[in-house]
């Protein structure tokens, strides 16, 4: 089995959720750092321009989105499952939930508090993937306590399922669903200096806290860029072809065409050969010379997909 190469920026939070992932799982994995602005030209030959963190590397095959990279590591052999296919409903759900509800409060609070303090090219790069076109500082710091009110509301609701169904999210086994969890509390604590007093009053979301940190990230070596680019370029894509769902929007096998994220973001579009579609992954064939030819993946949901 190829063992996985993990392209992340360390400080990332989204990264922090697929590395607490390993940890829960066991997992060997390769890892490579990668810049945590654009430009960052030794990715995307990879990912045909995707630009987010993090991104898997299996041989000639690329997956992009942390749900996507997720349900692929369910399928890999490990010491445990982290993302259990016959579970995966759940898991999407609750991977939803964090994604799009707690990240984005967590984030909001964030790079609020950080104005003035962190690097402005930072701030100017984040909020253009997660505030609202048109922003301003005042308008977030006006709506910082509102936010803070929400995520509030939020953590009370994972306190309240893991005080009654604990000590993880789904009971006794942990699971991505808690590394999703878990990467949000990471990143507030870590980068807000009154993250830890916010969370004080959860005493079951600090335990859980506690039981997924013990877990680490898996054991892991590094790997030079140029070096994931070269296995890419040696291996040939293992991803399957051909439309397996009922509704495809006309779109056919072999056509040219592109992906973006839902919403008006600064992500640019990722132009490819539609290789393989069904009613949960999107997968494209990219070629680069950098790296010949290798298959994208991504989540259906979250992302809009177009014929060129």
């Amino acid at each position: 089995m190829l063992v996985p190469i993990f392209h992340h920026y360390p400080q990332s939070p989204i990264a922090e959720k697929i590395r607490m992932t390993f940890g829960i799982m066991g997992l060997e994995w390769y890892s490579v750092q990668i810049p945590r602005i654009p430009p960052k030209p030794l990715l995307t030959p990879l990912t045909g321009g995707y630009r987010r963190t993090p991104v898997l590397q299996v041989g000639a095959d690329i997956f992009c989105d942390s749900q996507c990279i997720a349900f692929q590591l369910g399928k890999l052999k490990s010491k445990k499952v982290a993302y259990d296919p016959s579970n995966r409903a759940l898991e999407l759900i609750l991977g939803s939930f964090g994604e799009n509800i707690l990240f984005k409060l967590t984030v909001r609070i964030v790079l609020t508090t950080s104005m003035g303090v962190a690097p402005e090219d930072f701030i100017k790069d984040r909020s253009s993937l997660y505030f609202e076109p048109g922003w301003t500082v005042e308008e977030m710091q006006n709506s910082l306590p509102s936010i803070l009110l929400q995520l509030q509301s939020a953590f009370e609701l994972i306190n309240h399922h893991l005080t009654s169904h604990g000590p993880y999210m789904n009971g006794n086994n942990p699971s991505y669903a808690d590394a999703v969890i878990q990467h949000c509390v990471w990143f507030l604590c870590g980068r807000w200096d009154r993250g830890d007093s916010f969370i004080a009053p959860f005493k079951a979301l600090i335990k859980h806290r506690d039981l997924i940190t013990q877990m680490g990230h898996g054991s892991f070596v590094d790997c030079e860029p140029e070096e994931a680019l070269q296995i890419a370029k040696n291996h040939i894509s293992t991803a399957p072809s051909g439309i397996n769902c009922a509704y495809t929007g006309k779109l056919k096998i072999g056509e040219r065409v592109r992906i973006r994220p839902n919403g008006k973001t600064s992500d640019p579009d990722v132009k490819g050969v539609l290789r393989y579609l069904d009613q949960n992954i999107i997968i494209i064939d990219y070629e680069h010379e950098d790296v010949g030819m290798v298959s994208i993946h991504f989540p259906l949901l979250g992302y809009q997909l177009s014929a060129l």
